[in-house]
């Protein structure tokens, strides 16, 4: 029992020593993290944007399965924001969990990149120094699409048993400082996990994304048409009276989980119903509570 204790002891001070070395090489070849460095999206150059030509690949490649709230490693691919926020080892749904568990609801529960790694979140975008190549060799989500092209899907009728898709497999969210490691144990593991790689088209784009430093351009303006609409319903929903103080409770307990739009919106623009600390007109100071 000592022997085995003392190997322990052994195998977990390698390790660290490992990830240590990992961080020191990442660090004295692209500076230091700096958690605040996806707080705001950068523009894209001329001529390149995010919602045409990267989004497209990640809502055909990605989302299927990082869309979810209970997404692997709570990587969410709807939104940059998602990307920004990067992922998580802890589960969403734990049967076993006896204490209530820290809520992690991407546009709710933060809403910057280095308030989620405040709450242990890692990054997959590099925020290092940015430069091109750092942009990449920094990158979980660059580095994970690499290893699915260097090391593509086994050639086979059914896939070997090396990759697991059992609902309760435990969950692997490597960090930068361990995808070294992760890569040369798991070669087999890129993404999209168990599927086809990308493209050389779609595999262009996202890294040419990622090496100018995943920019965004942000949402577009909302017609005026529909801001008044929105402008309506605000005025509705906030109204003085004690009537339609209980009505907009009773509207808002039953639709805070629904994305709704308007009928005559032939964009269809989807909406949240959320409650603010400010009033209408102002920006939003969203109250972030358990329960409706």
């Amino acid at each position: 029992m000592i022997i085995n204790r003392q190997a322990l002891l052994l195998l977990i001070v390698v390790l660290s020593g490992c990830a240590a070395i990992a961080r020191h090489t990442l660090n004295e070849e692209y500076g230091a993290p700096d958690p605040a460095r996806f707080d705001v999206p950068a523009m894209p150059p001329a001529g390149f944007s995010y919602r045409s030509e990267v989004q497209p690949i990640l809502e055909k490649r990605c989302v299927v399965c990082h869309a979810c709230y209970d997404a692997p490693c709570q990587l969410k691919f709807t939104a940059w924001e998602g990307i920004a926020r990067g992922t998580s080892k802890e589960l969403v749904y734990d049967s076993g969990r006896l204490d209530e568990a820290q809520l992690t609801r991407l546009f709710t529960d933060a809403q910057t990149a280095s308030q989620w790694r405040d709450k242990g979140f890692a990054a997959v975008l590099n925020e290092r120094e940015q430069t091109p190549a750092a942009n990449l060799a920094a990158s979980v989500m660059y580095r994970a699409l690499k290893l699915k092209e260097e090391h593509p899907l086994p050639d086979t009728a059914i896939l070997p048993e090396a990759f697991d898709f059992s609902l309760d497999r435990k969950q692997q969210c490597p960090r930068i400082d361990d995808y070294a490691a992760f890569e040369r144990k798991n070669p087999l593991w890129g993404m999209p996990f168990g599927l086809p790689g990308l493209n050389e088209a779609e595999m262009a784009t996202l890294s040419r994304w990622l090496e100018l430093g995943a920019p965004f351009e942000g949402l577009p303006p909302l017609p005026a048409a529909i801001d008044g609409q929105v402008a309506d319903w605000e005025e509705f929903l906030n109204g003085d009276s004690l009537k339609q103080r209980l009505a907009s409770r009773y509207i808002y307990e039953h639709l805070f989980l629904a994305h709704l739009y308007f009928d005559d919106d032939p964009a269809h623009h989807y909406f949240r119903m959320v409650r603010s600390r400010t009033p209408p007109g102002q920006p939003i100071d969203l109250i972030a509570s358990r329960r409706p």
